[in-house]
């Protein structure tokens, strides 16, 4: 059984913001959507102010959500166990003129109080834990009764075998990451990461899949001219149009609201 190669994330921490790089398509191709997704929901399904809201983004990365929340107004923390990768977020921070507090350590283990946070989202990061329980159980713990969680995963289908591992990294033709960033067996089912999430108090689950919508042949072009080495990951990421479908079959995200605690 394949092993999943986090370790990666140490050696491509430089790239978070370039041009070219796989780490561009999260950036040009994911991350727009996703928190286009997430803005609409906290502001206009749940009514909730943005400005002087306390977020915690478990897994930050280099801070593509971080920066997102905080330009929103958003009092934002970013956690991330990856020194180098911290480097780049608070690097990118300051050159953007925004405040975020970037902290290192393990989403198993958050280094916060209980009630801490108004919002916490974890994106690009349950597929890659050994323990989804436990995060699950952490990000519960720091939630204030009522809180958001966004979230987003791969959901573990033949569908997101064929894309996201065969496609995606292990064939030589269409390859666009290293082997292993992500395995199959890691990935999960919506049904399990409710059940999860209920076990916690995570309730009133909403989830919507993140897929193509539009052309096509737009990102197969892309792809081909990527290929070519005519166009960067950044612009064929811009050419991968993503948004929120029905179709939950590969990618999905959703938010949950933390219940009131008992006693």
């Amino acid at each position: 059984m394949p092993v999943i190669n986090n370790a990666i994330y140490d050696h491509v921490a430089h790239t978070w913001w370039d041009e070219d790089g796989f780490m561009s398509l999260l950036r040009t191709a994911i991350n727009p959507p996703r928190f286009a997704y997430f803005e609409q929901a906290l502001t206009g399904v749940l009514k909730r102010q943005p400005a002087g809201l306390t977020v915690l983004d478990v897994g930050c990365g280099g801070g593509l959500l971080s920066e997102r929340f905080a330009a929103l107004g958003c009092q934002v923390t970013g956690l991330d166990r990856a020194a180098a990768g911290l480097a780049a977020a608070r690097a990118h921070a300051e050159a953007s003129g925004l405040r975020i507090d970037y902290q290192q350590g393990s989403a198993e283990q958050l280094p916060f109080a209980d009630q801490q946070f108004d919002v916490v989202c974890c994106c690009d990061v349950l597929e890659h834990v050994d323990d989804v329980d436990a995060v699950l159980a952490e990000i519960a713990r720091v939630l204030k009764p009522g809180g958001v969680f966004f979230f987003d995963t791969i959901n573990r289908t033949l569908r997101s075998k064929l894309l996201a591992i065969k496609l995606a990294q292990d064939w030589a033709l269409t390859r666009l990451m290293p082997a292993d960033v992500h395995v199959w067996h890691q990935f999960i089912r919506p049904q399990e990461l409710q059940q999860g999430m209920a076990r916690h108090g995570l309730g009133q689950v909403v989830m919507a899949g993140l897929s193509p919508v539009g052309n096509p042949l737009r990102p197969l072009w892309g792809l081909l001219l990527h290929k070519l080495g005519r166009l960067s990951f950044a612009g064929l990421g811009e050419r991968i149009r993503l948004g929120a479908t029905r179709d939950m079959s590969v990618s999905y995200m959703g938010y949950a609201l933390r219940e009131p605690i008992a006693g």
